[in-house]
């Protein structure tokens, strides 16, 4: 893309270059013509060789906006291109966020299955007096682990509030509600 750009910039230059010199060959070719007595060449009048010049300036102008737009757009592929490389850290980012969130979950289920195999293995009782003492959170996730004939034997040994509380988190708080 830069060779383009350097190309297009060099025959701007001879263009810009080829027309001044144009523009004088004519004025001093007329000159020229006249003062050596030779017979005149092909002559242009004031109005044509003013056209000739604004063309050339027009010609000009084209060429500055054409370099402009040029440079702008080599701007906007650089930048890009580096929003398409952040882009790629943020995804990688991500996926990393993603690997880590997914480790800490399987050993939160570790620990979580080494306790019901804990509880699990009590007796009923003495599982009870300290389910009691829980949080609800932690005690509906230990006994949502174990199988149902333990932890309705559980249940059972609890207080009859912190039972009734684990028992409607268990089965979702939108039962709880209803009238009777």
């Amino acid at each position: 893309h830069s060779i383009r750009l350097e190309t297009q910039a060099a025959f701007a230059e001879e263009d810009s270059a080829t027309t001044q010199a144009l523009s004088t060959a004519l004025k001093q070719g007329s000159q020229e013509d006249i003062s050596s007595g030779k017979a005149p060449g092909p002559t242009f009048t004031e109005s044509e060789v003013a056209i000739l010049q604004d063309l050339a300036q027009r010609r000009e102008a084209l060429d500055m906006r054409e370099k402009e737009i040029d440079k702008k757009a080599l701007q906007l592929h650089i930048t890009e291109e580096e929003i398409n490389k952040k882009l790629e850290q943020l995804q990688a980012y991500e996926s990393k966020l993603r690997d880590l969130m997914q480790d800490y979950k399987e050993k939160e289920q570790g620990k979580l299955a080494a306790l019901v195999k804990l509880y699990t293995s009590m007796k009923p009782q003495d599982a009870a007096r300290i389910i009691n003492t829980l949080d609800i959170e932690l005690a509906t996730a230990l006994l949502r682990g174990m199988k149902p004939t333990t932890s309705s034997a559980i249940l059972s040994k609890m207080d009859a509030a912190k039972a009734k509380a684990v028992t409607n988190h268990l089965i979702g708080n939108s039962l709880t509600n209803i009238e009777k």
